[in-house]
């Protein structure tokens, strides 16, 4: 299990231990005041999650009924999941926060039925998957539905949005890149950044492609690049801890920065040394660039190149030759 976090006044963490040894480690919840309070995230329905939570509260004196916010940092049901829960445990709709960008995410028709869509089957089919690959992409999206109660009933929140906590205020700073809605919430009077997954001390965090640009602001939306530029806009905030999504702490966000940056730096190279050798499609890329990659977790990996490939042709240092599928690249 992870170390304790630093005792802050006003903050109150728990890490809710992920099930069957997951590389996230832990699902990190923030309580934020010294009541009311503001939540934020709630973690993954898992079962057994919602009694270890409210238990772990009730041992800071707090009460779920003492919650009178949840700031959501994203819309990935291991953020989301207990929300509903946590509003039929108190009796009444909590209110919920989350940036527009990643709102529908947490709605019962995209959870239900359009989680798995057309988009994301091209996007596989044009990334180069075999079938029994996207089979188990599917597979473990099905799964990602039983583990959250779709939220239908949200607040929007945006970039310099602030919530007042006990004379204090939280910021909404938006860092589009893990998903196009990602934000990190900024306690300016304690230097504490949550981070959610945009910053996070064991693993690099993961932006994800969006499959369903339609329903973005910027339909052109890349994510790598949009999360290159959230890591320029976290650098330049005064931050003592990071509190992040999954794991431990962080006492040093530049230097957490700067190792973020040399490895996408690194991959970057590494695909367009592999695109030199000859024409690949996404998936053929995999293993010259990861050592391994877990079972389900392919749309990851392919995630990971596609953004690496979109700043390439930006750069104008790779092309598109055949649009496939697959779809086909090549160095330039």
């Amino acid at each position: 299990m992870i170390k304790p976090f630093p005792k802050v006044e006003n903050i109150h963490a728990v890490a809710i231990p992920f099930p069957n040894d997951s590389h996230l480690i832990s699902a990190n919840v923030y309580a934020i005041g010294n009541g009311p309070f503001t939540l934020i995230d709630t973690g993954p329905k898992f079962p057994g999650i919602f009694s270890y939570l409210r238990k772990e509260l009730q041992k800071t004196g707090i009460k779920l009924s003492d919650i009178e916010r949840i700031i959501i940092t994203h819309g990935h049901i291991d953020h989301f999941g207990l929300a509903v829960s946590i509003q039929k445990a108190v009796g009444y709709p909590v209110e919920c926060f989350i940036h527009a960008e990643d709102s529908w995410k947490l709605s019962k028709k995209h959870i239900e039925e359009e989680m798995w869509n057309p988009e994301a089957e091209n996007f596989m089919a044009g990334a180069g998957l075999p079938q029994k690959e996207i089979e188990a992409v599917r597979k473990r999206f099905s799964f990602f539905r039983t583990i959250c109660d779709p939220l239908e009933k949200i607040s929007n929140m945006g970039a310099g949005d602030r919530f007042p906590v006990n004379g204090n205020h939280l910021e909404i700073i938006h860092t589009p890149g893990h998903t196009a809605g990602s934000c990190c919430i900024y306690d300016s009077t304690n230097k504490v950044l949550f981070s959610g997954d945009s910053i996070i001390k064991h693993i690099t965090p993961n932006p994800l492609v969006e499959l369903k640009r339609s329903l973005l602001k910027d339909p052109s939306y890349q994510s790598l690049k949009a999360y290159l530029g959230s890591l320029d806009k976290l650098a330049q905030l005064d931050v003592r801890y990071v509190f992040p999504g999954h794991g431990e702490y962080i006492d040093d966000l530049p230097g957490i920065i700067t190792t973020y940056r040399e490895h996408h730096l690194q991959r970057r190279e590494m695909i367009w040394k592999a695109l030199k050798q000859d024409p690949r499609p996404v998936y053929d890329l995999i293993n010259d660039v990861f050592a391994f990659v877990r079972e389900g977790d392919v749309f990851l990996a392919v995630s990971d190149i596609t953004g690496h490939l979109e700043i390439l042709i930006n750069e104008k240092r790779a092309e598109l030759i055949e649009t496939g599928p697959p779809a086909l690249y090549r160095a330039v």
